[in-house]
Parts: structure tokens; C-alpha cells; sequence
């Protein structure tokens, strides 16, 4: 079994050194220096210093602050992973990565196009839920095909969605793409939904809209948890390489070969992990020029846990 990803403590030192720095500058600004010699007479000095109080309009705005934090942690993420695929020595091999946990946002070449391979299939499960109006409305073979489409992955059934549920499939996911608000997101020239072209910033928008309410109703995204969150066990690498034991894990996977790079391969995985918690943390890998399906998947996961480890150095800044 593979180890899971070990959680860190958040640890934000600089941050609280210019904090603190930041209160007694704004202290002494207002009172200047506390006088703490006797003038040389010995005995004890004739004026107590003022009571410190902070001026408020001098304390640290708690959004600077975040965006410090952000800007710290993106050039962290920037240098890991420029490191990690300078060090493969591969040429061929390139990636995106986007994370966020509701505080930060990070990428990683986060506006890239890739082909999406299967990872479309989370979007095409979202226009069949939104098609339906409600879940007791989707007729019992659409979501025997949903079923098969996102647990197996199998193509033959996202074919019956894709060709059953709309008369032109490819324009109604043209009109998705603008909808969800996937800004990078369009299809490919022939209208394969396999090589659609998305950007790991766009895929991260395509998950918060499927598995969390808004777009979705409730009872909508609760299917499309059941369904990313109990993946069959061919299906089971990807994202989850970066949650902890005990995690809850929604994700989906993709992965093809490219004819036009001599067979590499695109190994693409996105998910949400803790999701049923108040930190979910939303994750997005798009790989190509992998030499086999095994090394992408190696290659893919290690990205994962990398942006896990690095967004999970940054505090959830709850301030009063």
C-alpha cells in the first residue's frame, strides 16, 4: 500500500517576525523610547512610561499580510518544481500544477493548455447533473452510464452521455466552457472531448463547480462526490498521493497517448482533498511527454504531494 502523504504543522516564522516588528515600530512611533535610566541619581525614575497601546491605523493589514504569504509560498512552489523537473534531465517532459486552499491560490504554468484526456469527464458529468434540472429526473440509464463514466472510466459510456443527453454534444460543451467559467478551456479541432485543451487553473474553477453548492444544487454535487470519491481500484493514483490517512479524497484521472510527440504520454489528476472539512484543498496535475503511463503517474504524484507540503506551510490566517 502506498505511504500517505503526512500532514504538516503550519509554520509561518517570517510572518510573525514582521508582525511583532511591525506592532513596536507603531508603538514607539506613538509614545517614542520608554525612558528606563534614573538619570544616574539611583533611585527610581520620576515618570512611568504610557500604557502601550497600538495605533490601529499603524497595524498590518491582515490582507497584506495574506498576500505576502501567497507571494512567499508561489515562489516556493516555482522553485520546487522547477528544481523537480530540471532534475528528471527529461527534455520531453513539461507540467502545470494549480493548488488552493481557500486562503492561498498557487501555479505552477497554472494557465498552460494541456489535453485533458478523461479529466473532461468531471465536466461532462456536470452538464448532465445541470441537463436533469434535479437527480430523481436523470433517466436510469444516464446514470448507470455517469457511474461507469467517472468510478472506470470508460469511454464507450461517457459516448452514450456525450451523444444521448444533448442533439449537438459539442456545442453544448462550448456553452459549458463558458458557463463554468473555464476562461483557457476549448475544444479541440476535431471535437474529440478527449483533447479538449484546459489549464490546471481552469480545472481547479471545474472542480469547486461540480463537487461544491452553487452552480450545482446540494443533492447535484452529493452524486458527483459519491461518484469521484469511490474511484475503482485502476482508477485509484493520481492526487490522493497527497492526502493523509483518513482524508477524504474526490477526484478524477486522465491519461492518453500523443501521436504528434510519438506516443508520450498525457497523465493528467484533479481532486479535492479534505473536501468534507472547512480547509478543503483543491489540486490540479497536467503532465505530458512521459515515456509510460507508470512514469507519469510517478511523476504526477510527486508534483502532488509537493504542492501539498508547500501550500501546507501557510497558516489559515483567522485573525480577531
Amino acid at each position: 500500500m502506498r505511504a500517505k502523504h503526512a500532514r504538516r504543522e503550519f509554520r509561518w516564522p517570517f510572518l510573525a517576525a514582521a508582525l511583532a516588528a511591525a506592532v513596536l515600530a507603531a508603538v514607539a512611533l506613538r509614545y517614542g523610547p520608554f525612558a528606563t535610566d534614573d538619570g544616574g541619581s539611583g533611585g527610581a525614575a520620576t515618570a512611568e512610561p504610557p500604557s502601550p497601546t497600538v495605533d490601529s491605523s499603524s497595524a498590518p493589514d491582515p490582507e497584506e499580510l495574506r498576500l505576502a504569504a501567497e507571494t512567499e509560498l508561489q515562489r516556493r512552489l516555482d522553485e520546487a518544481l522547477t528544481e523537480y523537473t530540471e532534475g528528471l534531465g527529461d527534455a520531453n517532459f513539461y507540467a502545470s500544477v494549480a493548488v488552493d486552499d481557500g486562503e492561498f491560490h498557487l501555479s505552477h504554468h497554472g494557465d498552460d493548455q494541456h489535453e485533458s484526456a478523461s479529466i473532461v469527464k468531471t465536466e461532462i458529468l456536470a452538464m448532465m447533473l445541470l441537463e436533469y434540472g434535479t437527480v430523481d429526473q436523470i433517466p436510469d440509464w444516464a446514470m448507470a452510464a455517469a457511474e461507469k463514466m467517472i468510478r472506470d472510466s470508460d469511454n464507450d459510456a461517457t459516448n452514450e452521455i456525450f451523444f444521448g443527453c444533448w442533439d449537438d454534444p459539442h456545442a453544448e460543451i462550448r456553452r459549458a466552457h463558458v458557463d463554468f467559467g473555464l476562461h483557457d478551456t476549448e475544444p479541440h479541432e476535431g471535437e474529440r472531448w478527449g483533447q479538449t485543451l484546459t489549464t490546471a487553473n481552469d480545472q481547479l474553477t471545474m472542480l469547486r463547480t461540480a463537487l461544491f453548492e452553487g452552480m450545482l444544487t446540494a443533492e447535484q454535487t452529493e452524486v458527483a462526490r459519491d461518484l469521484m470519491g469511490d474511484l475503482a481500484p485502476s482508477q485509484q493514483w493520481g492526487v490522493d498521493a497527497a492526502a493523509a490517512d483518513g482524508e477524504t479524497v474526490w477526484m478524477k484521472n486522465g491519461w492518453d497517448t500523443r501521436e504528434a510527440v510519438d506516443g508520450e504520454w498525457v497523465v493528467n489528476s484533479i481532486g479535492v482533498i479534505a473536501g468534507d472539512t472547512d480547509r478543503p484543498i483543491t489540486i490540479a496535475v497536467l503532465t505530458g511527454g512521459s515515456v509510460s503511463h507508470e512514469e507519469g503517474i510517478e511523476r504526477v504524484e510527486d508534483l502532488a504531494r509537493t504542492a501539498r507540503d508547500i501550500i501546507d506551510a501557510g497558516p489559515a490566517l483567522t485573525g480577531p
